[in-house]
């Protein structure tokens, strides 16, 4: 659910701490489906809301961009935002009646930590260019001589 409730730190003096284990599975973030989040996460009050500070480790299916097939990645996401307490300050993220939600600050964090080009392994040999085979399972029929069609009928002088 990634909500947590942290109406302790409401009333308390500023420079107050509150620490929390994060142990989520299933988690569905916005559009983005993670198997787990796992982490520590420390919570200070502060004059204007709560920081939350912590580190998260995590796993969701992405597609190769090489092969196109579906794979688990695993990623480590850093988190460090101001929860506000109302909304007059125009804050990103309110704590609402005593609860900070997670969800998305998390997605967010996690959209960033995505890699550009996620590959399945750093020797995934893609797809033929030609025919589409996934080169990881084994080789293509296609022809591997590349002759620029303009040289053509040279070859076929040639031989």
């Amino acid at each position: 659910m990634l909500k947590y409730n942290v109406s302790l730190l409401l009333k308390p003096e500023v420079g107050a701490t509150l620490g929390l284990d994060v142990d989520e599975v299933h988690q569905t973030l916005g559009d983005l489906k993670v198997d787990y989040v796992r982490g520590q996460l420390l919570l200070t009050r502060t004059n204007r809301g709560v920081l939350a500070r912590g580190q998260f480790s995590t796993k969701l299916e992405v597609e190769c961009v090489r092969c196109l097939e579906s794979f688990q990645l695993a990623l480590i996401v850093l988190m460090e935002e101001m929860f506000a307490f109302s909304a007059a300050s125009d804050p990103t993220y309110l704590i609402d009646e005593g609860w900070l939600d997670l969800r998305q600050p998390l997605r967010e964090q996690i959209m960033l930590a995505l890699p550009m080009h996620s590959v399945c392994r750093p020797d995934c040999r893609g797809l033929c260019p030609n025919c589409g085979q996934n080169l990881n399972e084994g080789p293509c029929t296609c022809s591997t001589e590349d002759i620029d069609p303009r040289l053509v009928d040279l070859r076929k002088l040639l031989s």
